[in-house]
């Protein structure tokens, strides 16, 4: 089906979903009191099929790929919409990449109906160890742990790594709300203590380390195209604001030294996407699928979050308020600077792929 859905048009509807369900002032308005994650937003999703979007057609999704879900993060990074989109995308490819017939079966068609919602580890958890008995651990700054329903958690069976699925209200299971500047997401510390797990919620890939590649790349691509859809939206929001907003008798977007400004950060945007754009469209198994991605991600989000923190200041004092929305893409930005690997870790890891080449 991947061949029958063009990215671009995607894109474009999920622009205008996005911008009639979920406009600017409601972002505001969720910033100032949020929950968990927007739940009528998320059905509505899922009924238009958003939820399946990466999911193989054959457990009820639509099985498109990384260009595809490049297209849904960026829409939702526009829109700042929280949503816990990413922890489907990463759970999605994770069971399509090494999971069971049997937990395949069990667990996509939950995900590509929106019915269950996904956290996924992150590279730098410490793997539970399984060699026997109950299990007890505790695993802190899960994204999207709050908002779940389903666990997806790094383990080591015999010295050799392996991942478990879990539901999040599984007996001994508890999970805890970080506190969070970024309001459109959740982190959450979770706590096992006595859980059984059973054989068959445990995960065996092949190749442990392939697998995890394949999932890195996956979250690199999809926080960068949220960032770069957020960067977009703030700078076009501030534009707008420079067009009507006037100081000594004119509008403020029409003094050269802001409109230069904004064009360096439009094409710096440009640019960013283009990189966003290149590594989703990379089969997984091109030589520098990996490398790509993980260059987008480092260079597009410590991009937006720079541009994002001037536009608060273009906007002037009111920009450092609840009631406008820049400082919803500056917390969004900088919380997806440091997912799935900060820029240090992220660059180290460049540096060794290059070194190697």
């Amino acid at each position: 089906m991947s061949d029958e859905l063009d990215p671009g048009v995607l894109a474009e509807s999920f622009a205008e979903m996005l911008g009639a369900e979920w406009p600017r002032e409601k972002a505001v308005a969720w910033s100032q009191a949020p929950a968990l994650f927007a739940e009528p937003l998320w059905e509505q999703m899922a009924a238009l099929g958003w939820t399946a979007l990466t999911v193989p057609e054959a457990y009820g999704g639509l099985g498109l790929g990384m260009e595809a879900a490049a297209a849904l993060h960026a829409a939702l990074g526009a829109a700042a919409a929280p949503v816990p989109m990413l922890g489907t995308t990463l759970a999605a490819a994770l069971l399509g990449a090494a999971g069971s017939e049997a937990q395949r079966t069990k667990l996509l068609p939950g995900l590509a109906d929106g019915s269950s919602r996904a956290a996924v580890a992150q590279p730098g958890d410490m793997p539970i160890r399984l060699d026997g008995g109950s299990v007890g651990a505790t695993i802190p700054d899960m994204i999207g742990a709050p908002a779940a329903t389903l666990l997806f958690l790094r383990g080591e069976r015999a010295g050799r790594p392996c991942w478990l699925a879990l539901p999040a209200d599984a007996s001994g299971v508890s999970i805890a709300a970080t506190a969070l500047t970024d309001a459109t997401r959740t982190l959450g510390t979770v706590t096992l203590d006595g859980v059984t797990v059973d054989e068959d919620a445990l995960i065996l890939a092949e190749d442990p380390a392939a697998l995890d590649d394949h999932l890195l790349r996956v979250a690199a691509i999809a926080i960068a195209a949220d960032a770069i859809g957020g960067g977009e939206a703030a700078l076009a929001g501030t534009i707008d604001y420079m067009k009507v907003r006037e100081q000594f008798g004119r509008v403020i977007g029409s003094f050269q030294a802001l409109k230069h400004r904004v064009a360096d950060h439009q094409a710096a945007l440009v640019a960013a996407r283009g990189l966003v754009e290149h590594a989703a469209g990379l089969p997984d198994d091109a030589p520098h699928a990996l490398l790509d991605a993980l260059s987008a991600k480092q260079h597009v989000t410590r991009t937006v979050a720079e541009i994002a923190r001037d536009c608060i200041q273009l906007h002037g004092g009111v920009g450092f308020t609840a009631e406008f929305f820049p400082h919803i893409y500056l917390k969004r930005g900088k919380l997806n600077e440091v997912l799935f690997g900060t820029r240090t870790i992220l660059l180290d890891r460049i540096a060794d792929m290059l070194e190697a080449a």
